[in-house]
């Protein structure tokens, strides 16, 4: 997956959260209650959506682990074909002893230079993983709280609908204050 699409599906989970927030923001206000009265099954439908959506970000995550461990293949295989490299120079350098010596150090800055470069290779993957897992950790934790925030307020708007009587109004069952 590449980056347009990872940005496409993260924002449609953001344009799902911000159809849900425009739900509740132009919901019928229920005066001195600060709660908001909205269609549940427009609420639940948006809902269903943005589970359907949460997944593909995980898909992403996925994607970014596997991504990270070809480039620490190709840095590994990168490093091996120096080695060989090196060593084949030294052999044909073998055959005069001021030639082995010169070899031998270059073999040595060979073999130094590929671990430097595979380790380098490997440290840049691990910290390019861990900021793409920290962002869709964090996409996936906002999600995750709007979610919760929104189910509570229906959880509390449902509650208050069962208090209320039928034909009240918005006037509190008697015996409440």
């Amino acid at each position: 997956m590449n980056r347009l699409e990872r940005i496409v599906l993260e924002n449609d989970v953001m344009a799902l959260l911000d159809e849900l927030e425009e739900i509740v923001d132009r919901g019928t206000k229920i005066p001195m209650t600060g709660k908001v009265l909205v269609d549940d099954n427009v609420v639940f439908d948006l809902l269903d959506r943005i589970r359907a959506a949460l997944p593909e970000e995980l898909q992403n995550a996925k994607w970014v682990l596997s991504e990270r461990q070809k480039i620490m293949d190709e840095a590994h295989t990168e490093a091996e074909r120096l080695l060989e490299r090196g060593k084949t120079y030294i052999e044909k350098m073998a055959e005069e002893s001021e030639v082995v010596k010169q070899a031998q150090g270059y073999a040595e800055d060979i073999a130094r230079q590929a671990q430097a470069y595979a380790k380098e290779v490997k440290l840049g993957a691990i910290q390019y993983t861990d900021e793409m897992l920290l962002q869709v950790e964090q996409n996936v934790a906002e999600t995750l709280q709007a979610v919760r925030r929104n189910r509570e307020e229906l959880r509390s708007l449902a509650k208050r609908d069962q208090r209320e009587k039928p034909g009240d109004k918005g006037n509190p069952v008697q015996g409440e204050s």
